[in-house]
């Protein structure tokens, strides 16, 4: 019988694990976002709410699609970073449990996860997350659940929830759409409709700057997949998964809910095409070198297009410490002018400006990964407090990036942040009272995001991905994975996959 004004739950667990990178910390949700109870229809009731976007959308399309009562537990988020502190996951998954059992009879539960998050104690923490609740809600209640597109989809998450909403977007600007498809379709299993779920994961793992979503093997699979949807196929989740988390999830994979024999008929298809053309995920960077004697073309002849070159390697987004050297020396040795980096993650030397004050000329000590560059350098400006995201994944987003400055060295301009967050907004600079176009190059620490928000800056065609060292480089060769499933395209070119048991002739 449909429920007309059911009981929803919302919870959130958040946290893209990358592997190699120093543990996230309890002070670390918390300082980001930690809301529980009424704090968090408190928080997204706001114009500019400081929470992932998927939780106020997914409260405003249950609003807008009729009576119901949210029962809000725990929602908390940390930036990208190396596996959560376990005694603080237990604590966070012990507090969303204990509210929902006290809101019982729940009549279904949203979750919000990114779906790629390690602990230091458990490999599947989302998955963990998945089943406790699943334990405790029953089996009749619709358990939907949104996830990045970098999650990495394990059995558990599957068979403990009703539906996977994956992102479709890489930049990830369509995080308010599928949250409001996971309201719909809580809504559609509210009034009597449950899917069937076909998964597959392919031993495919996609580098990071091959699962964009405008062009590429990638897109073509997530559009290929939305062209597949009718009244028996409801949703196809194509979810490319992060290949730093070094679980034994990784793979690119494929969900799709519906109807029938419809879904796997599908998910076969599919899968069987990206596989014939898995050749179209190898990746190919710029040098170095190339890439500076490009922006030194770009800063000496104003007739040349401006270009971005793009730090893939130590991005924040991904769990990057946003503190490698390499490029900026490789700016400054080669005399390069005109150019703008944005942004290097150093607390200390932003303290530092502060305490010196604008115009301050002094020998600027960058604290970078295992070595510091030391150059003379003039505070051009400082900024401090919360800002509010101008375009893409941060647009509309309230942010704190601590006390930040911009830095003049030689022909080089430099913004200094507390907060390690990823460079993919303009906002970041443009509160320094800067004219990005004044600028020939840009030189920004994300691997993708930065596409949404720069895009009115730089085209496709503008844009180096440079091959620099760092925490998140695509080139998957460099990393030690212990727990990656092996062999696996493209790390291993000669990877070879049986004709699978869900191939119908």
């Amino acid at each position: 019988m449909p429920v007309t004004n059911p009981r929803v739950a919302i919870l959130g667990s958040i946290l893209e694990s990358n592997a190699f990178a120093p543990v996230t910390r309890g002070a670390d949700f918390r300082n980001f976002c930690y809301l529980a109870d009424q704090a968090i229809l408190a928080e997204a009731a706001r114009d500019t709410p400081a929470m992932p976007a998927e939780i106020p959308a997914f409260i405003q399309a249950m609003d807008a699609a009729g009576p119901w009562q949210p029962l809000p537990t725990v929602v908390t988020a940390a930036e990208p970073g190396g596996p959560a502190e376990h005694a603080f996951l237990e604590e966070t998954y012990d507090a969303i449990l204990q509210r929902l059992r006290a809101a019982m009879p729940v009549d279904a539960v949203y979750i919000c996860s990114h779906g790629a998050m390690v602990s230091t104690a458990m490999k599947d923490a989302d998955g963990e997350l998945y089943a406790r609740v699943r334990e405790v809600v029953g089996a009749q209640a619709p358990v939907v659940s949104t996830v990045d597109l970098h999650a990495n989809i394990s059995e558990r998450m599957v068979a403990a929830s009703d539906a996977i909403v994956a992102y479709r977007t890489n930049p990830h600007v369509d995080q308010r759409e599928r949250a409001a498809e996971a309201a719909a379709l809580i809504r559609r299993m509210l009034a009597g409709e449950r899917p069937v779920c076909a998964h597959i994961r392919m031993p495919i793992v996609g580098p990071t700057v091959r699962l964009l979503s405008a062009e590429g093997p990638y897109a073509d699979l997530i559009h290929r997949g939305q062209g597949m949807l009718d009244d028996d196929l409801w949703l196809v989740s194509a979810v490319g998964g992060f290949a730093y988390a070094d679980t034994p999830h990784n793979g690119l994979t494929l969900l799709c809910y519906g109807r029938g024999e419809r879904p796997a008929r599908v998910a076969a298809a599919l899968a069987q095409q990206t596989w014939n053309e898995r050749e179209r995920f190898q990746v190919r960077l710029t040098p170095v070198l190339d890439a500076v004697v490009a922006a030194r073309a770009a800063g000496t002849d104003p007739g040349r297009p401006p270009v971005c070159l793009a730090d893939v390697a130590d991005n924040p987004g991904g769990g990057g410490r946003g503190n490698t050297l390499e490029i900026l020396e490789a700016l400054l040795a080669a005399g390069v002018q005109g150019a703008l980096v944005a942004m290097f993650i150093d607390p200390a030397l932003a303290a530092r400006c502060h305490e010196l004050g604008e115009g301050a000329t002094f020998q600027a000590r960058f604290q970078g990964s295992g070595r510091v560059l030391a150059r003379a350098a003039r505070v051009l400006k400082l900024a401090d407090g919360p800002l509010v995201g101008r375009r893409g994944i941060y647009r509309g987003r309230q942010l704190d990036l601590g006390a930040c400055a911009l830095l003049q060295l030689e022909g080089v301009a430099v913004v200094v942040a507390s907060q390690r967050v990823q460079c993919a907004d303009p906002a970041f600079i443009e509160r320094f009272g800067v004219d990005i176009h004044h600028y020939r190059s840009l030189t920004v620490k994300s691997r993708g995001h930065f596409r949404a928000g720069f895009d009115e800056y730089f085209g496709p065609g503008q844009i180096l991905e440079v091959d620099a060292e760092g925490l998140t480089s695509p080139v998957l060769g460099r990393y030690p994975f212990q727990q990656l499933p092996r062999p696996v395209y493209p790390l291993d070119p000669d990877t070879h996959w049986p004709q699978p048991p869900w191939e119908t002739p």
